[in-house]
């Protein structure tokens, strides 16, 4: 495998929240900044090798519009995945947007967040979802709506980590 050192693909910034992903110090990483913070570049980045380094973690992507998934946080993690220089070992479907890492059948599942309650249909044949990632945080209804979903998907598996990124207000 290719090696890549983190510290050029990861922003200084986030050296010390890469050190607490690594120590599995929390579970909820709110993550916020500026349009060209690379805070979704370091998002994308750790649920990428988070997966290849754990053979039951899965990875829930979401946006509070599913139309707006595959142009954004979807491409960021394409770009993880060539920034690690792994792109051998994922393989990309976009019906239904998925990413599978192709040695263990481990995926990546991306769902709008307009129905809420309907994302608790999701499984996994394998494994359980240690990551989750509600990209623009500040498009869903409030924290009863982020809290209905992180019951659905928060079950079954030790460890997991849920990343919040946003744009601060003004």
């Amino acid at each position: 495998m290719h090696q890549v050192k983190l510290r050029d693909i990861i922003a200084p910034a986030f050296y010390e929240v890469h050190k607490a992903i690594k120590q599995r110090a929390y579970t909820f990483y709110w993550l916020s900044g500026g349009r060209g913070s690379t805070k979704s570049s370091f998002i994308s980045i750790e649920i990428i090798k988070g997966i290849m380094e754990d053979a039951n973690a899965n990875a829930v992507i979401l946006r509070k519009v599913k139309e707006t998934l595959r142009e954004s946080v979807h491409e960021q993690l394409l770009w993880a995945i060539a920034a690690l220089g792994v792109e051998e070992y994922w393989e990309e479907s976009v019906s239904p947007l998925t990413l599978t890492y192709l040695p263990t059948g481990q995926k990546i599942v991306y769902r709008g967040a307009d129905k809420p309650k309907r994302i608790k249909g999701i499984k996994f044949s394998k494994g359980y979802a240690k990551f989750l990632w509600y990209e623009e945080l500040d498009e869903f209804n409030g924290m009863h709506e982020i809290r209905l979903i992180n019951q659905s998907l928060l079950r079954g598996g030790q460890g997991a980590m849920v990343f919040y990124s946003y744009n601060p207000p003004m």
